[in-house]
């Protein structure tokens, strides 16, 4: 890589300009004249990019801003190289995010996050969410985020700035009716729990907090859209809620609650996005999100807030699933927006083979079908072991499959030149994650080696035995 790339700001606008330097913070380009010189032309459709390399300078033709970033990352990794002197690639997607998982005592600090807003810029990303269920500041609300690492409002607007400054949008992912045991557990909210998980759905406090919640985003983020959750929300209407209200069709009260929820996003001016799994999984008969004979009745389809939008998230199942979900959630009336997965949970480092099929097959499905919105989910679940750098590895593979990019060369030059590992080290150690069962290696997403190294010898190692006996 030379000692720098230069670029000239009097052809280029003012918010590509930004980036290139907010980039320039930490990698090799400057700003005026030199060589070798950085050509960026806007041209073509959005998601288009083309870079053309003549001698020692490059042309970088590109539709939309995260196009020429991703440019600039191909430049970066000194491509093209040898005898071929263009790199064409192409991205259906008009939104390419990520969700980092902040919930789960893993809160990334500030400055970590911006290093990562600079490398996912220069893979062509323009879009993050931090999933936040309790781990952020609320006024008058001291349990939010207590000894937790709860992000401030003046970090999340720091954030939001610099994510600007890229051309990221920065968008909360919340929750605001399940998955909230670690803000319920305080005595002092008591009256908006239904059960140990699940807010109290109807009761007046629990959509003031809501709204203060709602508020604190929309205040803090220049996004006007808004992750607010409610999935897996097992034991709806099961606690309080039924000693308070009788029983009533789950369907009936999750949709009474979104609607509610969706018009204190309207009171603050975002527009708000749900997970979709709790209405095929109160439509299907095993309970599963992924049952493609799922019954959700047409009065509750209509019934669905028209200003919600679907998120289908799927890290497990290849296309014809995909595609088959994709499908329903369009019956539905629905464009759905698609989360995929980058696998860190359950894994101390990345989780390769986990997330190139899962990953693979979202990509390829929304392809297909001309779905334009994606991105790559980061969890944490169990507490957050993961290196999560190391997944920088499948984001940068995840955006070489969005881009419609084949070449393995291409992908460990540019990972290097952007994250400064070596691509092939990191899927060495990733093989931490394959056992070895009567001289055959197979991989697993979660038994090995975070169960050897987390069950107790005696009693939790059975099942792994038994497994490694097996014919």
């Amino acid at each position: 890589m030379p000692a720098s790339y230069f670029w000239k700001p009097d052809t280029v606008d003012e918010q590509l300009a930004r980036a290139l330097r907010t980039l320039g913070e930490e990698y090799p380009l400057r700003e005026g004249p030199g060589s070798p010189c950085i050509d960026l032309m806007k041209d073509g459709q959005p998601g288009d990019l083309t870079v053309t390399r003549d001698g020692e300078n490059f042309t970088v033709t590109y539709g939309r801003h995260p196009d020429a970033l991703r440019g600039v990352g191909t430049v970066l990794a000194d491509l093209p190289a040898g005898d071929d002197r263009t790199i064409s690639e192409s991205s259906p997607f008009t939104t390419m995010g990520i969700m980092l998982d902040c919930s789960r005592n893993a809160v990334m600090k500030v400055e970590h996050v911006k290093r990562w807003f600079r490398r996912l810029a220069l893979m062509g990303y323009n879009m993050v969410m931090l999933y936040t269920e309790d781990t952020y500041k609320l006024p008058d609300e001291p349990f939010f985020g207590f000894l937790r690492g709860a992000y401030t409002p003046e970090e999340l607007k720091d954030l939001d700035d610099y994510a600007c400054n890229l051309g990221i949008e920065l968008i909360g992912c919340i929750q605001t009716l399940a998955h909230l045991e670690q803000i319920l557990k305080w005595n002092v909210y008591s009256e908006v729990k239904d059960t140990n998980t699940v807010m109290l759905v109807d009761e007046p406090k629990t959509y003031d907090l809501i709204a203060k919640m709602i508020e604190t985003w929309a205040t803090c983020l220049r996004s006007r859209r808004l992750h607010i959750g409610m999935d897996e929300a097992w034991d709806l209407a099961r606690g309080q809620y039924i000693n308070r209200f009788g029983y009533r069709r789950e369907f009936d009260v999750f949709n009474d609650h979104l609607d509610k929820v969706v018009a204190i996003c309207k009171k603050f001016g975002v527009r708000p996005m749900i997970w979709s799994d709790m209405y095929f999984r109160l439509g299907s008969k095993t309970h599963d999100y992924y049952d493609l004979q799922a019954e959700i009745p047409p009065d509750v389809v209509d019934a669905i807030p028209a200003d919600a939008e679907l998120v289908y998230w799927d890290y497990y199942n290849g296309e014809d699933v995909c595609r088959g979900m994709i499908d329903i959630h369009r019956q539905m009336r629905r464009e759905p927006i698609m989360a995929s997965g980058v696998w860190t949970w359950a894994h101390l480092w990345y989780g390769q083979d986990a997330t190139e099929f899962g990953a693979g097959a979202a990509v390829r499905a929304c392809r297909e079908k001309g779905v334009k919105e994606i991105f790559f989910t980061m969890w944490g679940d169990d507490g957050g072991y993961c290196e999560y750098d190391s997944a920088l590895a499948g984001l940068a593979w995840s955006a070489e499959q969005a881009y419609g990019q084949t070449d393995p060369e291409a992908l460990r030059d540019r990972c290097e030149a952007i994250c400064g590992v070596a691509y092939d080290d990191i899927l060495l150690a990733s093989r931490l994650h394959e056992r070895t069962l009567g001289g055959r290696v197979e991989s697993t997403s979660v038994e090995m080696p975070v169960a050897v190294l987390w069950d107790d010898p005696i009693l939790g190692m059975h099942h792994l035995t038994k497994k490694a006996a097996a014919p």
